[in-house]
This record gives C-alpha cells, sequence and structure tokens, in this order.
C-alpha cells in the first residue's frame, strides 16, 4: 500500500523473491504509479481502497506517510488482513492504541517494521550481552544522523500534515535500540529537540534523548536531518566496550562492523545480512503460528517512549 522508496527498493523485492509469500497487489493514489510499479511484477496495481479487503490479499505492507497510517492501518485490519506497517507506527500513543486493540479484536498481526531487530550483526551483540562478554553494563549511546533531503520541503518527512519530523522517522530507531538492547522496561528522563524551521516545513530535525533502564544504566540517543550520515551504538561495560556502525540500514551488501574491546584484548567482526527477508522470516512464521500478542506489546511500549520524549521535548 504505497509507492514509497522503501517499499521499492526493499520490501516488493523481499516479498517477491520469500517463499512464503506471493505479491500480488500494488497500490498507490494514482493509477499511473500502481501500474508502473506493479509492471516489475506479477502483481496488479489497485488503489487503497481496493487493496482493503481483497479476496486475495492477506497481508498488506504499509510505506504511507506516518500521518496516514492510524486510517489505512484501520481500515485494513477492521477488513481482516494482516499489516506490516512503516515506521513509526502512529503519531499518537492512541492511534497506536486504538490499532492495537483493532488487530486484537480481530486475532490478527500487526507489527511496527524495524527490520533492524533481525540482522545478524545486532543478534550477535545481543548475544555478546547475554553472555556477559562486558561485565555489568554501565551505559549505552546510540546514533542515527542522516543530511538533509535533497528534494527539500518537497519531501514528506518535512510535513507536519503527514507525521514528519526527525522523533517519527530516524529517532524512532533510537528509542527501538535501546529496548532492544536492554528490554521494554524503559523510562524517559530528558529529552530535546530543535532545528524546526519555517522553510522546512516546521518539523523537528534534530534531537537528543536521555533515558533509563529498570536495572539503571542510562542511555542516551542523539538523531536528526541535518547530519553527518552515521548510524549505530556503543554498549559500555566495567569490562569493555560493544561498537557497531550501520546497524540500522546494513543492505546484504555491505559487511556491517561490530568491534569488542575487553580487558582481554580487541576482536573485530563483520556481518553480512539480508535483514528484510529475515524479518519476512519472522512474518511469516508469526502468522501461521497465530503468534501475535508480543508484537502488539512492541507497538504499544514504542509509542509509549515516543509519547513520552514529546512530553519532555515538546514543552
Amino acid at each position: 500500500m504505497g509507492c514509497a522508496a522503501i517499499a521499492k527498493r526493499s520490501l516488493a523485492p523481499a516479498f517477491a523473491s520469500h517463499p512464503a509469500f506471493e505479491l500480488v497487489a500494488i497500490a498507490s493514489r494514482t493509477p499511473e504509479k500502481a501500474a508502473e510499479f506493479a509492471s516489475g511484477y506479477a502483481a496488479r496495481p489497485c488503489s487503497y481502497s481496493e487493496l482493503v479487503g481483497a479476496d486475495d490479499v492477506d497481508l498488506v505492507y504499509c510505506p504511507l506517510p506516518t500521518g496516514l497510517h492510524h486510517e489505512w492501518v484501520k481500515k485494513c485490519l477492521e477488513a481482516g488482513e494482516h499489516v506490516l506497517c512503516e515506521k513509526s507506527l502512529a503519531c499518537t500513543y492512541d492511534e497506536a492504541e486504538d490499532l492495537v486493540e483493532t488487530a486484537r479484536a480481530h486475532g490478527l498481526f500487526l507489527m511496527e517494521s524495524f527490520q533492524f531487530r533481525f540482522h545478524a550483526q545486532n543478534l550477535f551483540v545481543k548475544g555478546l550481552l547475554k553472555d556477559g562478554v562486558i561485565g555489568p553494563l554501565r551505559q549505552v549511546v546510540v546514533r542515527f544522523g542522516i543530511p538533509p533531503f535533497p528534494d527539500g520541503v518537497k519531501n514528506i518527512r518535512y510535513s507536519s500534515e503527514l507525521g514528519g519530523g526527525a522523533l517519527l522517522d530516524n529517532g524512532a530507531y533510537t528509542v527501538k535500540a535501546a529496548t532492544y538492547l536492554l528490554g521494554q522496561d524503559i523510562k524517559v528522563i530528558a529529552a530535546v529537540k530543535g532545528g524546526e524551521t519555517d522553510a522546512l516545513g516546521g518539523v523537528d530535525l534534530t534531537g537528543a534523548i536521555m533515558m533509563q533502564a529498570r536495572n539503571g544504566v542510562p542511555i542516551q540517543t542523539a538523531y536528526g536531518f541535518d547530519h553527518f550520515y552515521q548510524n549505530g551504538y556503543e554498549i559500555w561495560g566495567r569490562d569493555g566496550k560493544i561498537t557497531t556502525t550501520r546497524a540500522f540500514t546494513a543492505r546484504e551488501d555491505f559487511a556491517a562492523p561490530v568491534i569488542v574491546e575487553t580487558t582481554r584484548g580487541r576482536e573485530d567482526r563483520t556481518f553480512n545480512d539480508d535483514h528484510f527477508a529475515r524479518l519476512l522470516d519472522y512474518v511469516a512464521v508469526s502468522i501461521s503460528s497465530g503468534s501475535v500478542e508480543s508484537e502488539y506489546d512492541e507497538c504499544l511500549n514504542q509509542a509509549r517512549l515516543l509519547q513520552a520524549v514529546r512530553g519532555e521535548a515538546w514543552t
């Protein structure tokens, strides 16, 4: 549902090549865009409304602007379709809660598409933490900065009406990384935002968040649209440090690094993986097994934290 760049570049090819899925329809606001996109696949072009409740559609992937998610994801769920939705799932906690309640009422799968959760690089790091390789944790630092978008104010990320702004875009990754690494029980301590200009839609362009995990470990994040490109995280322990780069956007042909420095020495590892394929592995198993509740919790907790960030930074 939608012809976003991530759909064209990553998800449509992933669905088309995955053995558990058949790509049957591609929807757009305009027939021409739908036809052009669908022509590369054995799929029919259609409108958003035609995709909702289509007899041959079990799952809808929604990469629409965040401001349109609540309307169209809810329509799909009410029509009995599972949904994989691009981040952020919704603009507010209330919207996210409404979508989760709708999915639960219909027994449907609803997931926010943070594909980095399934990349071998990040799974390796999770294993290191489980094994206590760097000792008791002391701090986590997460960063995701991207340069200004070349199409300027035309880019949907600069539109407040469409749910734009850095927090709901790459800032959401930094929040998700915190819960991915340290668990869901995290609270927001402080947050700041900035960079708003009328020339770029008045949305937040940069921000930083201070959080804390239940075990007391502090988490610092920094993100924004007006930065030198970077993404990754550092995990500091009593006995060592883990450093990653390209932790959120490593394509299959990119060797994503993990550097482990401890009192015993240094180890450098790299991981090539197709995290979109791994994401779809998970989606397929979850739908076929009826395992849906854990992703409801993931969606609600992410929305809770983003709402808390707004409460700290938007005052």
